[in-house]
């Protein structure tokens, strides 16, 4: 019974091993499952959200480089790769394209391959470029109306925003590292607010470089009559106040006449 008992035990030991070594593959070599998917949180409600598989991925490691147009393609293809440290990198878009609906995800993560092994790895991507928004508050339109923005990258992209609209604009998605200017016009409102009153220009103002993953909303705020200010906030955060000078139009002034 105990020689039964030990032939049973060799005979499944046996074969376990001959499954494990059927599996193997080539010695000093292992596979690699990517899955991937975006981050929504800097995503915009026109913004395109790929699917995981439709992302282009790329693997580097120790004297290796590897490109393919899709996660699904590299999938199709079951490639081996040499044990070892690499880095695997997915993106989507174009990050120099800057207007509505053009997002750039992107991706990384560090990857330990093991040899004779399917190594499984999941990357989230994220908006990696700059996202742009204009909006007025309640009290700025207590003293203007019709307000024009217009936002210019330092691509010379041209941007136009007409924040107090029914429909609020669609923001935009910028490069990473491009400048900002902002400027633009409104009228104010009229005493009897039967009329339009004067057409007044808004200083121009300026951000130096735009920071990727990072959404600017340009807010006009008017604390009081006759005043007008600027708040810019990263990611709905306020971080700066800027005083705007007001220039008349007189070329408006004299059309209200």
């Amino acid at each position: 019974m105990k020689k039964h008992l030990i032939f049973l035990l060799a005979s499944a030991l046996a074969l376990a091993a001959c499954s494990e070594k059927a599996d193997e593959g080539t010695p000093g070599y292992g596979r690699l499952s990517v899955r991937c998917g975006a981050d929504l949180s800097l995503a915009s409600r026109a913004a395109s959200v790929p699917a995981g598989e439709e992302f282009a991925f790329v693997l580097d490691g120790e004297g290796y480089h590897g490109e393919w147009a899709t996660v699904a393609r590299f999938a199709g293809q079951d490639t081996i790769f040499k044990e070892g440290p690499y880095t695997a990198t997915v993106t989507w878009g174009d990050p120099q394209a800057e207007g509505i609906d053009k997002p750039y995800y992107e991706g990384k993560a560090a990857v330990q391959i093991v040899a004779r092994r399917t190594t499984q790895v999941t990357i989230e991507a994220r908006i990696a470029n700059s996202e742009v928004t204009v909006t007025v508050t309640e009290q700025f339109l207590r003293y203007f109306h019709d307000p024009q923005i217009s936002v210019t990258t330092g691509a010379g992209s041209v941007f136009g925003f007409n924040p107090a609209a029914s429909v609020p604009d669609e923001p935009v998605y910028v490069r990473a590292g491009t400048s900002l200017k902002v400027e633009g016009t409104a009228r104010k409102q009229s005493p009897d607010g039967k009329d339009d009153g004067p057409e007044v220009k808004f200083s121009e103002q300026t951000v130096a470089a735009t920071a990727p993953r990072t959404r600017y909303n340009f807010q006009f705020d008017a604390p009081d009559a006759g005043s007008a200010i600027l708040i810019i906030k990263l990611d709905d955060q306020p971080v700066e106040t800027i005083v705007l000078d007001l220039e008349m139009n007189d070329a408006a002034i004299e059309e209200t006449k």
